[in-house]
């Protein structure tokens, strides 16, 4: 079996609850579909959203969409009983709400542990992507991200009023995010640090038309990125996707000057010159990273 983590362009969370909500927004071209049994499934649908959940899994991965979740805190026993009914083949990640430090990291993980055990699955095969929703989160996101070898999606995201991480922070949304520049730049260095492989961040803005969706998406790639949290509206995703895809001259680029830093990488030669552009060995994990994800989109054979 594998669960090989990987570029995820796009992420949206939607109700656990509501398959034909789900399965509409598996037709948008959206990499990743988080089944939210948390803040979007009411109390009383919790366990329906777990008993559908498998056979929901298994069509969403037969369409090529990365299956995700959100499970429910510790609070009620909620937790343990998502992972029990949600564990399997198909889930590739469980986003953990509201982490607040590393040790709701590893009791998450273990618990997690124990479902897989259950289903007769490799200890260590489903990721998790500790999700970034208070002030506290945002202080202690290096610890929580060094927590587990779990952990290969966590980013920093930008919060409504209303919401959990409005609330905390004390932040209002405008129309290009900047109030949240600090945490998603805070929370970038940290889980980079931590060796967080594919950070997902982003979130929501004032603005919700394409063109200022493609500003902020562009911001977020900038500052290191590899894709976004958000809606799981046709047009933005159509946006975000384009933003975090590599274009046909940069894949040229890159399977051209791939075999020559490999090359030099076997000579133990890190940086130097060819013709008048300098390169750097440090960059071949992000290429390959990049070009994998080109072939995942039929963009490179």
């Amino acid at each position: 079996m594998d669960n090989t983590a990987r570029i995820v362009r796009s992420l949206a969370f939607v109700p656990a609850h509501d398959p034909d909500e789900i399965l509409a927004a598996a037709d948008l071209g959206i990499d990743a579909i988080g089944l939210d049994l948390e803040d979007l499934t009411p109390a009383s649908d919790k366990q329906r959203a777990r008993d559908e959940f498998r056979a929901l899994a298994k069509e969403l991965d037969r369409r090529g969409v990365i299956v995700m979740a959100r499970a429910n805190g510790f609070e009620n026993g909620w937790c343990e009983a998502d992972l029990e009914a949600i564990v399997c083949p198909e889930l590739h990640c469980v986003n953990i709400p509201k982490t607040e430090s590393a040790d709701d990291v590893v009791r998450f993980c273990e618990i997690l542990s124990r479902a897989e055990k259950n289903q007769g699955l490799p200890d260590g095969y489903t990721w998790v992507r500790p999700v970034v929703e208070t002030a506290a989160g945002v202080k202690w996101a290096y610890e929580i991200a060094s927590a587990s070898d779990r952990v290969a999606y966590m980013g920093g995201v930008s919060g409504g009023f209303w919401g959990d991480l409005g609330r905390s922070v004390g932040s209002i949304l405008t129309d290009d995010g900047v109030e949240s520049l600090f945490l998603r730049s805070k929370v970038l260095i940290d889980v980079r640090t931590a060796g967080v492989r594919f950070p997902v961040g982003g979130g929501a803005i004032a603005r919700r038309d394409p063109e200022a969706i493609r500003a902020f998406a562009e911001q977020n790639k900038h500052l290191g990125y590899t894709g976004v949290f958000t809606s799981p509206v046709a047009a933005i995703v159509d946006v975000v996707n384009d933003v975090f895809t590599p274009t046909a001259a940069e894949i040229e680029d890159w399977v051209k000057t791939v075999p020559i830093l490999e090359e030099a990488e076997a000579e133990d030669r890190v940086a130097f010159r060819v013709g008048d552009r300098m390169y750097d060995t440090a960059g071949l994990d992000r290429v390959r990273d990049q070009l994998a994800l080109a072939r995942r989109l039929g963009l490179l054979r």
